[in-house]
């Protein structure tokens, strides 16, 4: 299971490599924002810039998560297009060339939050999850799932890449490789180490995992989408695990 959870961090690697290619380059900080920040601005980029510890690195963390939920609250809000970096900076309390500092781009950004919503899911206890007996391991991770696709901020963003993904194409595939593509490559990893366990029933690991993912969402996320229902009811997660289930193992 180590190794599982090793090849876990690689496909996060891996999606993060992605979504930096998608993006492009970075954008660069443009000079006027020092002149408008002054030295104070200058000064605290450069003081997260300077190796100062484990007490720098706890402090530039922090910063970093800030940013992470400004940036989220302004997404919501705002959508894409019209983010501001100078208002998720005002709602993080940090300046804006600190927010360029850990996100160069407002692409990167908006990838890093979906990232910070899908770590639950792969990240949480993984090897701990996986340890268990099959049944046990592929229900709590549908769960994770669910809570995750389900959650109302991780449903508005969804809206927020449908809505603006004509104008910024890049936008979809970042969110698919930040969020979709490692739940479904850390799933098929774990299916493809029990295919010839006969508790299982596995073709295709990686066809396997997209369809166990699929039965978790159905129709009822597009109805959520789209505001037609707000949200699944605990008798309906439960039978959409139980069909997830279903389909991998021989129960």
């Amino acid at each position: 299971m180590r190794e599982l959870q090793v090849k876990a961090g690689a496909a996060a690697d891996k999606a993060g490599r992605s979504r930096r290619s998608v993006a492009g380059n970075i954008k660069t900080i443009p000079k006027s924002i020092v002149s408008r920040k002054g030295a104070a601005a200058a000064g605290e980029a450069q003081a997260d810039a300077a190796p100062r510890g484990r007490r720098g690195r706890v402090k530039s963390d922090a910063k970093r998560e800030a940013i992470l939920r400004g940036g989220m609250a302004v997404f919501l809000k705002s959508g894409f297009e019209r983010t501001s970096m100078d208002e998720v900076a005002a709602r993080a309390g940090v300046s804006k060339m600190t927010v360029y500092r850990h996100f160069g781009s407002k692409e990167d950004l908006f990838a890093g939050v979906i990232t910070e919503l899908c770590n639950p899911i792969v990240a949480k206890e993984l090897e701990r999850l996986f340890d268990q007996e099959p049944e046990q391991a592929l229900r709590g991770y549908a769960q994770r799932m669910i809570d995750t696709v389900f959650a109302p901020e991780t449903i508005e963003l969804h809206r927020i890449v449908i809505a603006e993904s004509s104008r910024f194409p890049k936008l979809g595939e970042m969110f698919y490789a930040s969020g979709p593509q490692v739940c479904i490559e850390v799933l098929a990893r774990y299916l493809k180490q029990n295919r010839n366990d006969p508790r299982f029933r596995i073709g295709n690991p990686t066809r396997t995992a997209e369809e166990f993912l699929e039965l978790l969402r159905g129709y009822g996320h597009l109805r959520v989408l789209l505001k037609i229902s707000k949200a699944l009811t605990p008798q309906e997660i439960d039978s959409r695990i139980d069909a997830a289930v279903r389909h991998v193992l021989n129960v």
